[in-house]
């Protein structure tokens, strides 16, 4: 990366002090004189891979998944969803973990990134394509990862402005066909905010009366914030034909319909889980894959973005944390 070369430095005597100095300036490898040819070329393949040049697409798809609580499966239909959306192989796809709280989205891929969310949105002032790109976990040719903070004082530093700058700088990239947002099962300000912006809201659930409950109370939340029934879908996640709840029951029960049915795999997708791989990759004609495929197909058909919002959500300060003192 001509922007960002990586740094070798050498001393004629290493020293605690000098190694920290070298540390806080990016250096990544430091040799003692004289240079033994073997380490210096053992350094050069502990380097990173080149990122493959991202290609620029018409528009970028912001699309929010929201949890109506924990469990209900946001994070292995926003990994899956996004690996099915990359494979196409017209456009890179991202995947952000904004459960701040637990986020987890690094297990379902078994990744171990260098880069979270916290170092983005500290360096939010000085934005940089190249730069950000550097962040990302290249997870596949067409598949990048940001994952949640892996401390949660790291989550401390993510507000909504800080938030929406990043969002809206990377659809302004338009380097990725969508962006899939894990806004996990929580609904405060950073939440509310991942799904102001979003072109396309999904509310996850499933055949429960807990989670049905909860899922109309949001939904009641959401209507009372403005949030247009067009940019909303309903999902039911882990669906049961044979359940005590049918389709008709859970309809009626929420008032709207439910655009979106993923079959229930409680042993494979447990598999899929703790093997740490997207579960249509690796069983890819199981039913809950097929139906998958479904709902992948279903974004590729939406139409363009709209244009930047405005903030649709007056009641937005309800939510506000208070303010430390």
């Amino acid at each position: 990366d001509p922007h960002q070369p990586p740094i070798y430095l050498f001393f004629s005597e290493i020293s605690t002090e000098g190694l920290l100095k070298a540390l806080r300036l990016g250096v990544k490898e430091c040799f003692t004189y004289p240079i033994h040819p073997e380490e210096f070329q053992e350094a050069l393949k502990r380097l990173p891979p080149p990122l493959p040049a991202p290609e620029v697409q018409e528009a970028t798809r912001l699309i929010s998944l929201l949890g109506c609580k924990g469990g209900v499966g946001t994070t292995f239909l926003t990994v899956n969803l996004g690996y099915l959306l990359a494979q196409e192989g017209t456009g890179s796809v991202l995947l952000v973990d904004l459960d701040l709280r637990y986020g987890q989205m690094v297990y379902f891929l078994d990744v171990k990134p260098q880069y979270t969310l916290a170092e983005v949105i500290d360096n939010v002032e000085h934005l940089d394509a190249s730069y950000l790109q550097s962040l990302m976990y290249q997870y596949d040719k067409n598949l990048q990862v940001l994952p949640a903070p892996a401390r949660l004082e790291e989550a401390e530093g993510v507000t909504p402005e800080r938030l929406e700058a990043v969002l809206r700088f990377l659809q302004r990239m338009k380097t990725y066909s969508h962006i899939l947002v894990d806004a996990g099962h929580h609904l405060d300000e950073i939440s509310l905010k991942a799904l102001e912006l979003a072109d396309q809201l999904v509310l996850v659930t499933n055949q429960t009366i807990p989670a049905l409950s909860n899922t109309k109370k949001l939904l009641e939340i959401l209507e009372l914030l403005g949030l247009s029934p067009g940019d909303l879908q309903i999902w039911l996640n882990a669906w049961q034909k044979t359940g005590e709840l049918s389709l008709e029951d859970v309809t009626k029960f929420l008032g709207r319909e439910v655009k979106g049915v993923v079959a229930a795999a409680v042993q494979e997708v447990a598999v899929s889980i703790n093997e740490g791989a997207p579960l249509v990759k690796t069983a890819p004609n199981l039913a809950v894959c097929r139906d998958l495929k479904t709902l992948a197909q279903s974004f590729r058909q939406a139409g363009a973005v709209r244009g930047e919002p405005e903030g649709r959500w007056g009641w937005l300060n309800f939510f506000r944390r208070p303010k430390k003192t």
